[in-house]
């Protein structure tokens, strides 16, 4: 076994300026593309489709993350981050190539590795010189070596393959880059370990250094983790509210555990977005693929799509079914702090209860809402209080900040009916009982709900 082959964990070395191409003007790659130019190195951002590049440069980014439309107008002032459709006219000029394709789930579970073999395709015939490519898409075990055998696969192709999985949080993602909790990255040669610990140096974080698959594997296996500690916390939850417990105390209870910790042990709708569930897919197929029981992540994924239709139950248990009946729901977004609707469990509920037959009035203050009301059958408010302008029920299925601070007698007096369905926990019971709620939260018996009002009155 090579020395590269051995897992190694570094810290970054002396910082250098580099020429950098990102393909993919997607969530991961505009993060990536402006913190890079950020540091000081000269950043280019391309993606194939000409009408997103012209609206990055008009200043309209595709994705909604907090912090990232200033950093990316800066550095263009500046001239070190550049968007163009061409890829041509400037992979030979790079010192790292680093791709950044979506790779959306396949029928099967498999990621679509459509866009990522399109670039490498277009690399091998606009390229000739030294490259190093490294891969920051979440693709399957084994993509790297596979890319790295046609890349090379003539005579003088000289072409340095590196796993970069990425580990960003939507909302979160340019702190989640600035101070990450380690740094991935799988590899071959010496020189490849020398570019990545210049391209990283800025970092006071662990560079851990392995081979391609355990890369890989690394971001698989830690997505697949975190949507399984979601699913627990819900499943816990719902024993909760039929034993009697108080599913906040039990999960501060176990998160005080150094074993266990506190992070992603807040119960609600389940998860979304482009990454936990595309990859815990991935995970089920992997296993299908070499015969692996990986029957414990089928059945993470199975509980969070029974989490969405609690939430409609509870709406039809309190309001003897929802034919009929006008349901504000706020928040669209899988999570706070980003526009993407991708696997979002808010469009789930949405069209169960459309296909209930109630009528869905909904907010959301980053997302879209024209390119989605006819697809999902939904009128699409202002504000939050002309969505619940005369609802027979509001169901809260994002946790923006904005609804910690709605006015709730204002909210209670524009209801036809004050039932609120939290999915988000964002209010305690007693503030919602005192303003004349009948206030549902994740997890916590109805009974304790009025017993904590109570006891404050």
């Amino acid at each position: 076994m090579s020395k590269m082959n051995e897992q190694h964990i570094t810290t970054g070395g002396m910082k250098m300026r580099m020429k950098i191409g990102i393909v993919g003007a997607g969530y991961v790659g505009l993060v990536s593309a402006a913190v890079f130019a950020d540091w000081g190195h000269d950043v280019v951002c391309v993606d194939h489709d000409a009408e997103k590049i012209g609206r990055i440069r008009a200043g309209d980014l595709p994705v909604y993350e907090p912090g990232l439309a200033d950093m990316v107008e800066r550095n263009r002032q500046a001239g070190r981050l550049r968007f163009t459709t061409d890829l041509s006219r400037t992979a030979g000029e790079l010192d790292l190539l680093i791709i950044a394709v979506g790779t959306p789930a396949a029928d099967d579970g498999h990621p679509d590795l459509t866009a990522l073999w399109n670039v490498v395709h277009s690399l091998k015939q606009c390229v000739k010189g030294d490259l190093t490519v490294a891969i920051k898409s979440t693709v399957p075990i084994g993509t790297c070596q596979a890319v790295s055998r046609f890349l090379n696969g003539h005579p003088g192709s000289r072409f340095d393959v590196v796993a970069a999985p990425e580990f960003l949080r939507q909302g979160t993602a340019i702190a989640d880059f600035l101070s990450p909790d380690r740094v991935v990255i799988g590899c071959r040669t010496e020189a490849a370990k020398r570019k990545m610990q210049q391209l990283f140096a800025p970092l006071a974080c662990p560079l851990l250094f392995t081979d391609w698959q355990s890369a890989e594997m690394i971001k698989y296996a830690a997505n697949a983790f975190l949507a399984m500690k979601i699913s627990y916390i819900n499943t816990i939850a719902n024993l909760c509210e039929q034993v009697g417990a108080d599913i906040q105390q039990v999960a501060l209870g176990i998160g005080l555990d150094r074993r266990i910790g506190p992070a992603y042990l807040q119960p609600g709708i389940g998860f979304g977005g482009s990454c936990l569930p595309k990859d815990t897919q991935a995970i089920v197929a992997l296993g299908k693929d070499y015969g692996v029981d990986v029957s414990l992540f089928r059945e993470v994924l199975r509980v969070n799509r029974e989490q969405r239709g609690r939430i409609v139950q509870k709406l039809a248990d309190r309001l003897g079914g929802v034919q009929g009946k006008t349901i504000a729901v706020l928040g669209l977004a899988f999570k706070a702090n980003t526009n993407d609707v991708r696997e979002a469990p808010a469009l789930d509920i949405i069209t169960r209860i459309v296909q209930a037959g109630g009528e869905v009035v909904a907010y959301d203050p980053a997302v879209n809402m024209e390119s989605l009301k006819n697809d999902f059958c939904f009128t699409p408010a202002a504000d939050a209080y002309q969505a619940v302008t005369g609802a027979d029920a509001v169901v809260i299925l994002t946790e923006w900040e904005e609804f910690h601070g709605l006015d709730l007698q204002q909210i209670r007096s524009l209801m036809r009916h004050p039932l609120v369905i939290d999915g988000r926990n964002l209010y305690a019971p007693h503030m919602m009982k005192q303003h004349g709620f009948h206030y549902v939260p994740v997890g916590v018996p109805e009974q304790e709900v009025a017993e904590a009002a109570a006891t404050t009155v």
